[in-house]
């Protein structure tokens, strides 16, 4: 027996039929086009189409229409119901899905959250199962390439396993199942000695802050968790181009107000951009380099573009403004404001692979890179090098609270006093 419900979804739909049906007539009356016959020519120039008369334009069924439902039906007698005020109906929504179809709208949200559920389960079996995968490939080739360490438990009788490997020279002992490379205890090689990214087995590996290595896996997962974790530290890439192509992913601070100045605009002053310049079109102390001819006394120019601020030669290069393009200080900050490269100026040397700044090679700099050479140096570590090499590695902690604490667990038996060093 049909409900109440059923019924009136009947009504709506005979109702909207006969609509159709009427609109369809009003508008698609055939009007046939006249023939036209020329006089030398024994066929018509123009006239029906091969195969038949006039053909109507086809009606196409790709529209979506929603009914809010406020409406109520008249009862078929085509009297309204006066038991007493109308109750909204349910809304319906139609959806084309091979078929049309009508589906009411809280059984479609219904739907919608189960399927969205669906997908994103879907997308983590995959993603477990894609872990699995490469932890399984990265055991078997520690086990073919590397050794094998077993090493008593010390809460358990039973006995564990792990294995070492050699990465570039670096020892590593597989921890966490194979998501994390934790360097031996007692390595004297610096963070920076670590490759940054390498691929082991066929697994790639992410280095950390610490010289460690993280697997993609568990890099993207927590990516894709949204844990990242922000750095109170202005983005080189953004600050200088004005975009930076990780987007929201990216661990640096956006800062549209502390992006460089206009290069273009500065030395032509026009861009072809215009208006749509990521870069900055106004002179600004923060942003703008320092005026080469006044450091020598010899600008004449009194409407000069660039800063006029008392530097000498032999003063270093600002890092932030030389690498941003941007500096707080301004005028006011102690280091020379100038489109080159800080590490090169400063230091005569540069470790950032594929650096687009300039590098300038100046007789001081080579004199005194001389005289260093020729000197004995007493202390030959330095700080520098047991700093991370780049500031984009992935940072040792934000790791460990994503795939969990236990790297003590998993070497402690090194300096356990039953381990047997090979």
């Amino acid at each position: 027996m049909p409900t109440p419900e059923d019924e009136e979804l009947m009504a709506r739909i005979s109702n909207l039929s006969s609509k159709i049906n009427r609109h369809k007539a009003r508008h698609t009356t055939p009007s046939y086009p006249t023939a036209t016959y020329s006089r030398h020519a024994p066929y018509p120039t123009r006239g029906y189409p091969r195969g038949g008369g006039y053909r109507p334009q086809p009606t196409y069924r790709n529209k979506t229409l929603v009914l809010n439902g406020q409406s109520q039906p008249s009862t078929p007698n085509g009297t309204s119901d006066s038991s007493g005020a109308p109750s909204p109906g349910p809304s319906w929504i139609t959806k084309t899905d091979r078929h049309l179809q009508l589906i009411n709208s809280s059984v479609y949200e219904k739907e919608s959250q189960t399927r969205n559920s669906a997908i994103e389960e879907t997308q983590r079996q995959k993603q477990l199962t894609r872990d699995s995968r490469e932890k399984a490939r990265l055991v078997s080739h520690a086990a073919k390439v590397g050794r094998q360490i077993t090493h008593a438990a010390s809460s358990a009788p039973s006995t564990t396993s792990s294995y070492e490997i050699v990465v570039e020279g670096i020892r590593f002992f597989v921890s966490k199942g194979g998501d994390k490379l934790v360097k031996a205890p007692g390595d004297i090689n610096p963070p920076s000695a670590t490759p940054k990214t390498t691929h082991i087995g066929g697994v790639k590996f992410y280095r950390t802050r610490n010289g460690n290595l993280v697997r993609h896996g568990v890099i993207k997962a927590k990516q894709m968790a949204g844990g990242i974790k922000k750095v109170d530290e202005q983005c080189k890439t953004f600050s200088w181009n004005g975009s930076c192509p990780k987007g929201a992913n990216c661990r640096y601070q956006h800062d549209a107000t502390k992006v460089a100045i206009c290069r273009n605009w500065l030395l032509k002053g026009e861009c072809a951009n215009g208006d749509n310049c990521d870069l900055y079109h106004e002179l600004t102390e923060e942003r703008t380099p320092l005026c080469l001819h006044f450091a020598k006394g010899k600008c004449n120019k009194p409407d000069c573009s660039f800063v006029h601020a008392d530097h000498a030669g032999s003063d270093p290069v600002c890092r932030a403004f030389g690498f941003c393009g941007y500096c707080a200080n301004g005028a006011k900050c102690p280091d020379r404001h100038v489109f080159e490269c800080p590490d090169f100026s400063n230091n005569g040397t540069c470790h950032i692979k594929g650096c687009k700044r300039r590098h300038i090679e100046r007789a001081s700099m080579l004199r005194k890179r001389q005289r260093g050479s020729s000197e004995e140096m007493e202390d030959l570590t330095s700080d520098d090098d047991d700093l991370a090499a780049d500031s984009d590695d992935y940072d040792s902690e934000e790791v460990e609270e994503f795939i969990g604490k236990g790297d003590a667990d998993d070497v402690s038996f090194i300096d356990q006093n039953d381990f047997i060093g090979f």
